[in-house]
């Protein structure tokens, strides 16, 4: 299905519909602003990526998660080594502070195929203790079928809270960048075996815009001919950050839909 204008997409998608930016409308490419390339970014508007939230452990930022239903977070199994008493941040760009909502998480629930080591299938699902109400600011993104292709060339954002360099400390302001889905057998060469079919390369080949230390479980997002923003990654592991050669590493969200449709009727 496809609108012919922008005035048509905004009238026919419903208030509950998934991938849409209310507080920002979804017509048009947005460009990117200012002049940093992402190792944590540029700064992002509130309600620019209503589906990201902030992980925390009592009050402290651990990871990102991303909304895919008012009850349902979905991050990376890695962020969880330690105790199991989190919350969730949400309708923010402040990691802490004024604006957000605070919802307490009733249960992790690891993928029964992670492994540590390697990091294949590093994805997690969070039930909210409390449905989120859906808002300006606080939106779910919608998901793939576990047969869809997203191409090299779509539009695709990465954001979070993590250090903007390599080695350095957490941002308070959520960054953002425009990134590429990079081709399985050009990021196979750098990394080799330790890539998995579960896993899929977003960034530039020639480095600078990454995800980094703090990014992990969050999102990498696609802007579909619809408009709307489907997950296409969770956030998961690297070499390094934002180095020549070596891009971001996402779990690849269509080889574990199946496994979230066990949990969520949709």
């Amino acid at each position: 299905l496809e609108y012919n204008t922008c005035l048509d997409y905004i009238l026919l998608l419903s208030p509950s519909a998934c991938g849409t930016r209310p507080a920002m409308g979804n017509c048009g490419v947005r460009p990117i602003l200012g002049s940093h390339r992402i190792v944590g970014g540029v700064t992002a508007r509130r309600g620019e990526w209503p589906w990201i939230g902030s992980l925390q452990y009592r009050s402290l930022h651990r990871c990102g998660a991303t909304l895919i239903d008012r009850k349902w977070l979905l991050t990376a199994a890695h962020c969880f080594k330690g105790p199991i008493n989190w919350a969730v941040s949400l309708g923010s760009v402040l990691r802490t502070g004024v604006g957000a909502l605070i919802i307490p998480i009733h249960r992790v629930i690891i993928h029964p195929a992670f492994n540590g080591t390697n990091m294949d299938q590093d994805v997690a699902l969070l039930e909210l203790a409390l449905p989120a109400p859906m808002s300006n600011t606080i939106q779910r993104v919608c998901l793939p079928s576990p047969v869809h292709h997203f191409l090299k060339n779509a539009e695709c954002y990465i954001a979070g809270w993590g250090s903007m360099k390599e080695g350095g400390s957490l941002t308070n302001l959520l960054q953002n960048a425009a990134v590429k889905i990079i081709d399985q057998a050009d990021c196979q060469r750098p990394y080799r075996d330790a890539l998995t079919p579960n896993m899929m390369c977003a960034g530039y080949m020639e480095g600078g815009r990454d995800t980094c230390l703090g990014d992990s479980g969050g999102p990498l997002t696609c802007r579909q001919y619809s408009g709307q923003w489907f997950i296409a990654g969770v956030t998961s592991w690297g070499h390094g950050c934002g180095r020549i050669g070596f891009p971001g590493v996402y779990t690849r969200v269509t080889s574990v839909r199946t496994w979230i449709s066990t949990y969520l009727s949709f």
